[in-house]
């Protein structure tokens, strides 16, 4: 009973960290703290290994893409010069086997006094709370970030926040649940103008609820959830690549997604998509000031951007092993997991939040035990 014990204050503390590091970042409490160097985050990370000695078996899946994805990370970090994105996949391997609602905790008794403590501390103005006014079709909008660098930052741990604590309480308070979802969502809307990260929260209350009633029988429509990330991913990638102005359903679907198609297509233009990332691309944005950008050029869609931080072969193996682990997640019955992953994917269309773990803690529960197939085989010894 120790070791698991012990296991789990390990991979708290870990897990604890580098969310806390990942999301200082997007706060502007980090432009008043010295920022932490991301190699001490893959020297805290590296402490779960020490899990590995208790592990008896490992699924095969697990075996092909654990030692590919280290790879890969240590091969960004050597053309970047930055140890985020190998942190990042040494915790996701890392987390092999751990309790799916254990993971899901950590993650929001982080989460949760740092979206309230930010908001606090913006209210009485001792960081900023930056407001950005932009024309609409329905006229001007204000909208805050309430300590965040951006209102779509603040908007989106909302909303994986939200998904979370929805999930840990899956089984009770579903009108609880749904009718602080509308409030959230409305909220979101009204300060935020952060309509996509809205309309995620109704959707992901839709489905708690299809879910609450129907419990987890099998439908037909979850055999093609798998596949969502291929479907994203690669529509995503399409538009933009050959987006062009002289058609209608470019320009269209270009002010649909608030012209993320013009400027990832900028982008591609711009910049070489390399193996292991470009260290040349510069991406400006509005995040952590308010002032005019004359040169902005910022790529908000994760499959995109995640192309010139991490290159191609990281994206593609990232991708790959989204698909196989949902496959496994389908094949198991997992249902609800299996479609709050594909919620996922189509919001990442437009966000740039797929695999930062401060965001989209779900990214990182692809190995864990409710999403193994030999997860009660697996259980260590006591």
């Amino acid at each position: 009973m120790f070791r698991i014990e012990a296991e789990k204050l390990l991979v708290g503390f870990v897990l604890a960290f580098i969310v806390a590091v990942d999301m200082l970042g997007t706060t502007m409490l980090g432009r008043l703290v010295p920022s932490i160097p991301s190699s001490i985050s893959v020297l805290v990370s590296l402490c779960l290994l020490i899990r590995f000695k208790d592990i008896k078996k490992f699924s095969i899946n697990y075996l092909i893409f654990a030692p590919l994805l280290l790879i890969v990370g240590f091969l960004v970090a050597l053309q970047m010069k930055n140890y985020s994105f190998l942190a990042y996949m040494i915790l996701l391997v890392s987390l092999y086997d751990m309790d799916l609602d254990f993971i899901l905790k950590v993650y929001s008794a982080v989460v949760i006094p740092f979206v309230l403590g930010t908001v606090l501390l913006s209210l009485v103005h001792v960081i900023p709370n930056l407001q950005f006014i932009q024309m609409r079709n329905t006229g001007v909008v204000t909208r805050n970030s309430f300590g965040f660098i951006y209102p779509t930052d603040f908007a989106s741990h909302c909303f994986y926040l939200y998904v979370a604590l929805c999930y840990l309480n899956r089984n009770r308070f579903l009108i609880t649940r749904s009718i602080l979802g509308l409030g959230l969502a409305a909220f979101i809307i009204k300060f935020c103008d952060a309509r996509l990260n809205a309309l995620s929260i109704v959707i992901s209350i839709l489905i708690f609820a299809f879910f609450y009633f129907n419990k987890n029988k099998h439908r037909m429509i979850f055999g093609i959830l798998p596949v969502s990330i291929l479907a994203s991913s690669g529509i995503m990638y399409y538009l933009t690549k050959n987006f062009t102005w002289s058609s209608p359903f470019y320009v269209a679907a270009n002010n649909l997604v608030s012209m993320r198609l013009r400027l990832g297509n900028d982008a591609l233009k711009t910049y070489a998509v390399r193996l292991f990332g470009n260290p040349e691309v510069k991406f400006i944005g509005y995040g952590g000031k308010t002032e005019s950008v004359l040169s902005y050029n910022y790529v908000d869609s994760s499959y995109i951007q995640m192309l010139f931080y991490y290159g191609s072969v990281a994206v593609i193996l990232l991708v790959i092993l989204y698909l196989v682990r949902s496959w496994v997640i389908y094949r198991q019955g997992n249902y609800l997991i299996l479609t709050l992953l594909s919620l996922i994917t189509w919001n990442c269309m437009i966000e740039a939040f797929w695999i930062r773990p401060s965001y989209n803690i779900f990214f990182y529960i692809l190995f864990a035990s409710t999403t193994l197939g030999i997860a009660h085989k697996n259980r260590r010894e006591e």
